[in-house]
């Protein structure tokens, strides 16, 4: 089962730009799907690029699927990371869809039919196949989006990052992208999900990382995440709107996301 292990990592911005993980932010995580929460400058996106090594830490170790990335280039590092960037446009840069799926892949040496099954199988699972031929930027910003998804698949690394996967999406969408974050778990992969978005993480994500201020302040179960108002409220969070409500009408403990409401709300006694 590919893993993330942190181990009293500190890394500092230069010229004074701010610290992250002071005195030292220790966090392992093993495998299903992950969400990774905390408001703006919690850390998320620094924790994020020290796992593919576009960030180095002045201290400690952080060890992906096994390996230290500290020993390896950004480069080495892509074939066990999938990175998708929150704005897709930051990442696409080739002529069709499937030349910018095929692109990582390629660069990390599959060739003939091995390349054709990865871009295949990544193209049908993100919905991608009748778009096959179309440039990138010709796709609305939903479709850009699930462009980038594709070609983190087709590089077939066991850890995926997603960072704020459900821009642009509509329901139909979310819905379909959860199944795929549920799907990758189920296959063995870690699928980290940076996201803002609380319903997401509701549906989607086993397991939740509350960063505060470059510092961990919950990691398990995601259905007791959101138990502590003060931690919720000190981390700048919000509750997913159904587990809003369920506190409004008086649940103790409140269900977490829509599913669970509607189980809750069927229950003799609850109205």
């Amino acid at each position: 089962m590919p893993d993330i292990d942190l181990r009293d990592v500190r890394f500092a911005y230069p010229e004074g730009a701010g610290v992250y993980a002071e005195p030292g932010l220790s966090l392992q995580l093993r495998g299903g799907s992950i969400a990774l929460v905390g408001e703006n400058g919690a850390g998320k996106t620094t924790l994020t690029k020290l796992l593919n090594g576009l960030l180095r830490p002045q201290t400690g170790a952080v060890q992906v699927a096994g390996v230290m990335v500290r020993e390896r280039s950004v480069a080495q590092m892509a074939r066990l990371v999938g990175y998708v960037f929150q704005n897709p446009d930051d990442q696409l840069f080739e002529r069709t869809v499937r030349a910018e799926v095929a692109f990582g892949p390629k660069m990390m040496g599959r060739t003939g039919a091995e390349l054709t099954a990865l871009v295949d199988a990544a193209l049908t699972r993100c919905q991608l196949s009748s778009h096959a031929s179309t440039h990138p930027h010709d796709l609305g910003l939903a479709d850009r989006k699930w462009v980038t998804i594709a070609s983190a698949l087709a590089a077939d690394a066991p850890v995926v990052v997603l960072d704020e996967p459900t821009l642009g999406q509509d329901r139909h969408a979310r819905d379909r992208l959860a199944r795929l974050v549920t799907s990758l778990a189920e296959d063995g992969r870690l699928v980290l999900v940076v996201t803002h978005d609380m319903d997401f993480v509701a549906q989607a994500c086993h397991t939740t990382v509350i960063l505060t201020r470059g510092a961990v302040a919950y990691v398990g179960p995601t259905d007791r995440a959101f138990d502590d108002e003060d931690r919720v409220r000190r981390a700048g969070l919000e509750l997913p709107h159904a587990t809003r409500l369920a506190r409004a009408l008086g649940a103790r403990p409140a269900p977490l996301g829509d599913r669970a409401f509607l189980d809750w709300w069927r229950l003799p006694g609850t109205k």
